[in-house]
């Protein structure tokens, strides 16, 4: 009978609790103790057939702002653009801490970009900025890179032609080709003959986990998965230290021969990040500094940079192919546009010709409003109550900007353009977003303007691979069939 009573008397408080929260947030689905929504979740998102169509519901159903219990942690999806700006720009500082998935921040451990807070992070962005800046992003060093290559891939297609034409498996090529970018920027390397499979292999390796990042997997604490999930946990794990261990290989050889005396850091004008941050450190050491910069640090950032850098803009550009040969009528506008804009295919396609190319910025708007890689955005978390929208947000609780997928007309309102963000929003957008917004229009647009372009057998879908998933995954599969004009 006591067992009976003190079952009750706590379940009544954790119900009063509960109420007494939601009262100081926005509207949302009557939630459980413990549990929140995660029953609810679970059942919409399997009704409405993916994590996108379960939040359209939710948004439809409470409004542009509402609430959703993650267990005990409230969850306040914002879902329109001036609602988002307000809140992340205009007072990003309350916001600029991002709220961890349990697993993600066991592995993290603070450091790097993505999962780091605080200190670590603020010096970490700061640091990562300049470097791009004083390597050339946003200027003609990075174009030259970018276009140098998609040459270089180009030269393969043009090689390995039967009659004019090239069949190419558009993952790979893609993979390698903005791969082989971020990799020369970061460790100085670009991928060729003797290092392409191993990167292919890793590659394979990170995508079969792809269905690892559900929204069960991000809302369980690491003790649960340790001990009912062992097989999960220890995958997640795996993977994670097989990616930062070859990605960051080429920066710790480095390091060790620095420390060694054979390797002598260009401090004045350092060629790749690898080499600003050792450069980084060096100054400190001499100035007896007690250091952020450390190599644990610098595997988190470089690992970080990578993934992001690399499996994002990459698996957009698939998808955005996925589109464009489902709909050959576009690219050929775009190839008519981009004749006029290069002297009828005399020159290659450049930033400069941005500012012309209304119809190409349109289009690559539209595949990234189709592909947006992430099902739900990261999470935020404010530290003090506030207001989102003229509802009360009581402190600690979770917030991300989740704007719905509009069919936007682009073509006809250039101003709706920024109001896709598939790089974030406010102090923790990315920080790579005009390397990415660079390889996309510079490779759409030089492939169109160099090749026709189809499908090599029946068209591919361009239906979502892992709707339930916390990230999409366009079709893989595909081939292409490039003709040179």
């Amino acid at each position: 009978m006591i067992i009976i009573l003190l079952l009750t008397t706590f379940l009544a408080v954790l119900i009063v609790r509960q109420y007494l929260k939601a009262k100081k947030l926005p509207p949302g689905p009557t939630s459980l103790p413990l549990i929140g929504n995660i029953h609810q979740l679970v059942y919409y998102i399997w009704r409405e057939r993916g994590v996108v169509r379960a939040f359209t519901y939710f948004r439809k159903t409470y409004g542009d702002v509402f609430t959703l219990w993650f267990g005990p942690i409230p969850h306040v999806s914002i879902c329109d653009y001036e609602t988002s700006q307000e809140v992340f720009v205009k007072n990003g500082n309350k916001y600029k801490d991002r709220f961890l998935p349990p697993v993600f921040a066991h592995v993290s451990d603070n450091l790097g970009l993505v999962s780091a807070n605080g200190e670590v992070w603020a010096e970490m962005r700061r640091f990562t900025l300049l470097a791009f800046r004083n390597m050339g992003v946003g200027r003609d060093l990075m174009e030259e890179r970018i276009l140098d290559e998609l040459d270089a891939r180009c030269a393969e297609i043009d090689a390995d032609a039967v009659n004019g034409k090239t069949i190419v498996h558009t993952s790979d090529f893609f993979d390698l080709t903005v791969g082989s970018v971020i990799n020369n920027t970061l460790v100085g390397k670009r991928f060729d003959a003797d290092n392409k499979q191993e990167f292919l292999e890793l590659k394979a390796l990170m995508e079969s986990t792809a269905d690892l990042f559900s929204i069960f997997d991000l809302s369980l604490p690491v003790w649960i998965m340790k001990t009912f999930f062992p097989n999960r946990y220890s995958r997640i794990i795996e993977v994670q230290q097989k990616v930062l261990n070859f990605v960051s290989r080429e920066a710790m050889e480095r390091y060790n021969k620095w420390k060694s005396g054979e390797y002598t850091v260009n401090s004045e004008d350092p060629q790749d990040f690898v080499e600003a941050y050792l450069a980084k450190m060096e100054q400190e050491e001499k100035n007896g500094e007690s250091s952020l910069y450390t190599m644990e640090c610098l595997k988190h950032v470089i690992g970080d940079l990578w993934f992001a850098g690399q499996d994002t803009t990459s698996t957009t550009l698939v998808s955005g192919f996925n589109q464009l040969v489902n709909h050959p009528e576009v690219m050929e506008k775009c190839k008519k546009e981009l004749m006029r804009l290069t002297e009828n295919g005399s020159r290659p396609l450049r930033l400069k010709d941005r500012a012309e190319s209304q119809y190409l910025n349109a289009v690559i708007a539209e595949i990234q409003r189709h592909a947006s890689i992430l099902s739900v955005n990261f999470w935020r978390i404010n530290h003090e109550p506030t207001v989102v929208k003229g509802y009360p947000v009581d402190s600690e609780s979770v917030i991300t900007a989740q704007p719905g997928s509009s069919s936007y007309r682009f073509i006809e309102n250039e101003k709706l353009l920024n109001q896709v963000i598939p790089f974030g929003i406010g102090k923790r957008s990315c920080v790579g977003e005009n390397i990415a917004r660079s390889e996309m229009y510079l490779m759409i647009g030089n492939l169109i303007l160099r090749y026709d372009i189809k499908a090599h057998g029946s068209l591919p879908s361009t239906d979502d691979k892992l709707p339930h998933s916390a990230g999409k995954l366009p079709d893989k599969t595909m081939k292409l069939e490039f003709v040179r004009l």
